[in-house]
């Protein structure tokens, strides 16, 4: 991605302390000048993407949270009262509270919120850009609805039960954004059932729409980008959440089959992760390596040139779930005594990219959606997570589990291939399984039965001290 100055504070900012989703009417007068020009609307889409990266999102949180909470993390010395490992801790042993005190969870509601916001103005004012065909207008609108949907997904995902948690999602979800509002309005929080509908819609647009982004002229990594495939990726995960098997299957299919990536070979995978540039295989990025706020995943959870301390460390719970011969367990190195994933590796004292969604991913949801269709195809699910097995050990032998044994397997694997990715806590959540962990130092809550409140997070205090209409989660 080109390199983009901080335009979202300009542009935009969530106004007042006293409600996290409104906007300011002074943006009006810098946005008339901002979407004058092709080139403003640009730039003002630069300045969503770049709030993906921020650390209350992709650039630390959503990755972290879902791995500490799932059992693939744990905490290195639960007594050390270093932020880094600390404030991770009320994920840890699920001890949310409103206040957010000593948690890096507490801005991530807010962050989100700013991430909608900019997204919002960039699709409420392309129509003023006069310098720009109807295709530039459709394909910058398509990228920031793509956007917007995936930030409302996220947002579901730590804010509401599972899809499964009522029938047909009739339980709260969160305030869906179709627009930005006044400093004054009040939102209440839609059912998760409309906000899947929601984010459905904008992908289904952002599918339709999307071509070369503008900002692909002179950028880094054209996959820092929302794509056609991109959104058809991500079409492929909301309908697995959803449960909707039969759409996770097609569109899971059409990225397999759509031929602009490819799964790196077994000699190429480890390495990948020790490398600057995207691989052939990533869908969507996070690019990051214009951002100077050090390398907070790697120092954190991998491998950092300058580490002094260790924060949080990969359990055995995970490291044991890898066999004899699958490559994947290369993925640990020792610092200072201690096993670390090789998934985050500093450079420069920059995370560079944050891999969003690749391509095993989607074999994986087109085998889980296959064991859930009305007719179970077994057949095709052994297939897609042998392509998975075997790329990370050539001499494994072909799948031959069925039942109840070939679920368990499946929730293997994907914990396995997307480890330390932002995967598992999700997975155990919307699966409905009790979560379990035995290498665990939390001092409470170490093994929790699902359904449980404590499987969501509660709505900040500042989000609802100022709306007496914003219902806060059970439990809080």
């Amino acid at each position: 991605m080109k390199n983009i100055t901080y335009i979202g504070l300009l542009v935009l900012g969530l106004a007042s302390c006293s409600d996290f989703l409104d906007i300011e009417d002074e943006t009006k007068i810098s946005n008339d000048k901002l979407f004058s020009t092709l080139n403003g609307a640009d730039e003002a889409l630069n300045g969503t993407y770049y709030e993906l990266g921020n650390g209350s999102y992709y650039g630390k949180d959503m990755i972290i949270a879902p791995e500490i909470k799932g059992g693939n993390l744990k905490v290195n010395n639960i007594s050390f009262e270093n932020a880094k490992s600390y404030n991770y801790l009320p994920s840890f042993e699920f001890t949310h509270t409103v206040k957010g005190e000593a948690d890096y969870m507490s801005n991530f509601y807010k962050h989100l919120y700013r991430v909608i916001s900019y997204a919002n103005n960039v699709i409420e004012n392309i129509e003023n850009v006069a310098d720009a065909t109807e295709q530039e207008k459709a394909q910058i609108e398509a990228e920031a609805r793509a956007i917007r949907a995936l930030a409302h997904f996220d947002l579901t995902r730590f804010y509401a039960q599972p899809y499964s948690y009522t029938a047909n999602a009739q339980h709260l979800g969160v305030p869906y954004m179709l627009r930005n509002i006044r400093y004054d309005e009040l939102v209440t929080r839609d059912l998760l059932f409309d906000n899947y509908e929601n984010i459905i819609a904008d992908l289904v647009y952002a599918e339709g729409n999307l071509g070369t982004a503008i900002g692909n002229v002179g950028a880094s990594y054209s996959k820092a980008y929302m794509s056609k495939l991109a959104a058809q990726a991500l079409l492929a995960r909301v309908y697995l959440y959803k449960g909707d098997w039969e759409r996770a299957r097609q569109y899971a299919t059409k990225v397999i089959e759509d031929g602009e990536v490819s799964l790196l070979s077994t000699a190429e995978f480890v390495e990948s992760f020790s490398k600057q540039e995207p691989s052939r295989e990533d869908i969507f990025i996070v690019d990051n390596s214009g951002r100077k706020i050090g390398a907070p995943l790697s120092d954190i959870i991998g491998i950092s040139e300058a580490r002094t301390s260790l924060y949080l460390l990969p359990t055995n719970d995970i490291i044991e779930l890898y066999n004899d011969g699958d490559v994947r367990g290369e993925l640990f190195d020792v610092q200072m005594e201690a096993q670390l994933t090789k998934k985050w590796v500093e450079f420069a004292d920059q995370d560079n990219h944050i891999s969003v969604l690749r391509l095993a991913e989607m074999f994986l949801i087109r085998a889980e959606a296959s064991l859930n269709l009305p007719v179970r195809d077994e057949v095709q699910a052994r297939a897609d997570l042998d392509v998975i097995r075997k790329r990370a050990n050539p001499n494994a032998e072909n799948l031959q589990l069925s039942g109840f044994a070939l679920d368990e397997e499946l929730f293997n694997e994907r914990r396995r291939e997307l480890a330390f990715e932002g995967h598992l806590f999700f997975d155990i959540a919307r699966m409905g399984r009790n979560l379990h962990r035995v290498d665990c130092n939390a001092r409470e809550n170490i093994n929790i039965d699902y359904p449980n409140n404590l499987f969501v997070l509660p709505i900040p205090e500042d989000a609802i001290e100022f709306n007496d209409q914003m219902e806060q989660n059970p439990g809080y």
